[in-house]
């Protein structure tokens, strides 16, 4: 289960329903180039063909500064933090007291990360279609322009101010995962102390070369 909330996150935190596609698609490129920082809340849920996943619900904060910084802080239902200095993650899991080490490469350019963390030139990494309003938000769909394991295409949503407000991610078993962003606040100063991590003494370490 940890894997899989963290495989959300790379593979990574109320709209008008008569607006007009074009501007689902201004939001998302407006969202890319213009905000530097964010920070908010999210909810994560997932389901699959026979329905919700067990035990896959979290809740936590994030924090990113473009391009490639981010704090992603799972609260529930354990804890386990995720920071991105721009050129390693560090995943810390405090129960099993171990941290996990990735290099970032350029394969990040084709994960839900780099919609929200990158360098905000989303349109070569994705194929980006305009979708019906749902559930009172303008949705845009991404697909990797390159092969992506994992995820097939992504869904992202934003309420009718132009605020990044959900993301699905579609794997290609079926499996569907929710992220609901609340509290969001962008372009305000992030102190840089926020993206460095200290492996804490006596935590195993593990470095993921994939």
């Amino acid at each position: 289960m940890r894997r899989f909330l963290c495989t959300a996150v790379f593979a990574l935190l109320a709209g008008l329903t008569g607006a007009s596609h074009g501007s689902a698609l201004d939001a998302l490129k407006n969202f890319a180039r213009t905000t530097t920082t964010a920070a908010g809340a999210f909810t994560q849920h997932a389901v699959d063909k026979n329905g919700p996943v067990a035990g896959a619900d979290a809740s936590g904060r994030f924090v990113f500064e473009r391009p490639g910084k981010f704090l992603w802080e799972t609260v529930k239902p354990y804890p386990q933090t995720i920071v991105s200095d721009a050129r390693a993650v560090y995943i810390w899991d405090p129960d099993l007291n171990q941290v996990t080490v990735r290099k970032i490469t350029a394969a990040m350019g084709a994960t839900p990360a780099a919609i929200l963390f990158g360098r905000g030139d989303i349109e070569k990494s994705f194929a980006l279609t305009p979708l019906q309003d749902q559930v009172g938000l303008q949705w845009v769909s991404a697909v990797p322009r390159t092969e992506d394991f994992t995820y097939k295409r992504f869904e992202i949503g934003f309420d009718d101010s132009g605020m990044l407000a959900a993301m699905r991610l579609f794997d290609h078993f079926g499996q569907v995962v929710t992220l609901h962003f609340t509290d969001v606040a962008v372009n305000k100063p992030v102190e840089p102390q926020v993206f460095e991590f200290k492996i804490p003494q006596g935590a195993d370490v593990l470095e993921d070369t994939h």
